[in-house]
């Protein structure tokens, strides 16, 4: 059964104004099952909190991640030497192509809070990668249960990923976001994977205005808001 807010999970349609925009969120778990997943994973990954902050942008910035960038550095570095934490990092002729984070916050379920790939990468098989090494480290920390959530500024393919890889949708909620790069977390060139109104030059000149302050910044954003 489905909790929280009845949403179509696979509905993408964004409301959105000046300040920010609404954001279907889909929880998603599944036991863990050593028969289930591969031996195929990725490597471990150990990485200080500038190479974190690297990957995290690489992969995220496209998609608006910047639940990260909102925490701050100290609380980063915590959770990169919490010994609950596990990443799994992918490279391909020497340079990043995705990687996994995964917590255990209590002896029996884990969260993994990130697993992304650059989008070169994608379409290759190398999701499931991270996916495995996701589970089995989550076995390995003693976790019987794994959890994620996905959002509409994610891939159009992630959420049937997910589900493919044996994660059922437990809960959906509807969230509002300040623009991340309206807060200063990322540049007004980011999230053009994201189908938002405004993306790429759009955002520039839109957040631009908006900067320089006048009657004319909120107009601005508002004409490409729809």
């Amino acid at each position: 059964m489905i909790k929280q807010h009845r949403l179509d999970p696979f509905q993408r349609r964004h409301r959105s104004d000046r300040f920010g925009y609404s954001s279907r969120v889909v929880f998603l778990e599944r036991m863990v099952d050593p028969a289930e997943y591969s031996a195929d994973q990725a490597d471990p990954w150990f990485p200080g909190i500038d190479d974190y902050l690297d990957a995290y942008h690489r992969v995220g910035a496209p998609w608006l991640w910047s639940d990260r960038l909102a925490m701050g550095r100290d609380r980063i570095e915590r959770d990169l030497m919490d010994p609950r934490q596990r990443c799994w990092r992918i490279d391909e002729g020497h340079r990043l192509a995705g990687f996994c984070e995964l917590i255990a916050r209590s002896p029996a379920e884990a969260e993994i809070l990130h697993c992304g790939l650059i989008s070169a990468a994608r379409g290759r098989g190398l999701g499931q990668r991270l996916i495995n090494s996701a589970l089995a480290g989550a076995h390995a920390l003693g976790a019987r249960r794994v959890w994620l959530h996905t959002c509409s500024e994610d891939s159009e393919a992630a959420l049937g990923f997910y589900q493919r890889a044996g994660f059922r949708i437990f809960a959906t909620r509807l969230e509002w976001v300040i623009d991340p790069r309206r807060r200063g977390l990322l540049d007004a060139t980011a999230g053009n994977a994201v189908d938002l109104p405004w993306t790429g030059q759009q955002a520039v000149n839109a957040f631009s205005a908006a900067a320089d302050g006048g009657s004319g910044a909120a107009q601005a954003i508002e004409n490409r808001s729809g």
